[in-house]
């Protein structure tokens, strides 16, 4: 889990979509950033200071700016002095503006970097909260293979050997998609939502027994891959247990949780002869059609007890 960032990971970032130029403070880009909200401090700046949110990204924009060229040199230096006594860990100035001296000045001395973009402020605050947004959120990572199942993120989970991986080369070949295999990265996005990814190093590969390392993408193209998948269902393939109860009708809805989170999972038994690629689309479907509103099993069992309910019909003499 990120509980925190540096400014500078979060300007590596950023330097990918915009470019930024650092005005002052470049010794304060170790400071932390803990939250991805933002604020923008024109408050703050007319001298009102009650719940000032220190601790977030600061955004300078067209207002801000503006209102600090229109102060009096020594008004400026009041405010100035008073504005950096708070623990502020960066300053962006979007719209291509420039603050004055007086600013930069302070920002030096105490640390606190500032960088200035030509991109509009509100296109740029909203990048900067997704971004941080991904950077900060909840992590753990998670032994299995995620594919692009009908649309659904599919987590196959299970023992070693168990066959998660074949399985997953199978539904590639029948045109579904690889996100991730052996180790899974999964960040909490929201309430309910699960993204999952491929670690950097094994991203679009698989290892597949008795044939070594094989690139997805090279062998199948683009279409066969996805960078990234919310995480929608669960099979967990285990090996055919003789005493156990495993699912007939499918009337109760097992759930597998991760960081809070339950997610529908369906227990596959594994046995010779079985095809899991075809039983895992199978899956899928029907879990796609709960998510509808419509559940087969449970439309089976009513009509059922419906007919069995019903008075016989007296044979006709």
């Amino acid at each position: 889990m990120a509980e925190s960032i540096t400014v500078q990971q979060l300007v590596d970032s950023l330097r990918q979509t915009f470019d930024l130029t650092l005005l002052a403070g470049g010794s304060g880009v170790t400071n932390r950033l803990t939250t991805s909200e933002l604020n923008r401090p024109g408050l703050a700046m007319s001298g009102y200071f009650e719940h000032f949110a220190q601790r977030r990204v600061q955004i300078l924009g067209n207002t801000e700016t503006s209102y600090l060229m229109s102060l009096p040199d020594d008004v400026a230096r009041q405010r100035m002095e008073r504005l950096f006594e708070f623990a502020i860990p960066v300053f962006f100035v979007s719209s291509g503006n420039a603050p004055p001296p007086v600013f930069l000045e302070f920002a030096e001395a105490h640390h606190m970097p500032v960088y200035a973009t030509q991109v509009p402020t509100s296109r740029f605050a909203l990048r900067v909260a997704a971004l941080m947004e991904r950077l900060l959120a909840p992590e753990t990572k998670i032994h299995g293979v995620l594919v692009d199942v009908h649309g659904l993120g599919t987590l196959l989970l299970g023992r070693s050997g168990v066959g998660k991986s074949e399985c997953a080369l199978e539904l590639i070949e029948r045109g579904h998609r690889l996100v991730a295999d052996d180790v899974v990265v999964v960040q909490r996005m929201g309430k309910d939502q699960l993204l999952g990814r491929a670690s950097d190093v094994l991203r679009f590969h698989m290892e597949i027994r008795g044939v070594g390392v094989i690139d997805i993408e090279a062998l199948y193209g683009v279409n066969s891959i996805a960078l990234e998948k919310d995480i929608n269902l669960i099979v967990r393939l285990e090996n055919w247990d003789q005493s156990k109860q495993y699912e007939r009708l499918g009337l109760e809805q097992q759930t597998y949780a991760i960081f809070d989170v339950e997610i529908p999972e369906y227990v596959i038994p594994v046995e010779p002869g079985r095809n899991l690629a075809v039983l895992v689309e199978v899956a899928a479907l029907t879990q796609r059609l709960k998510n509808q509103g419509i559940n087969p099993a449970t439309a089976f069992n009513e009509a059922l007890i419906r007919r069995m309910s019903s008075p016989p019909q007296s044979a006709a003499g």
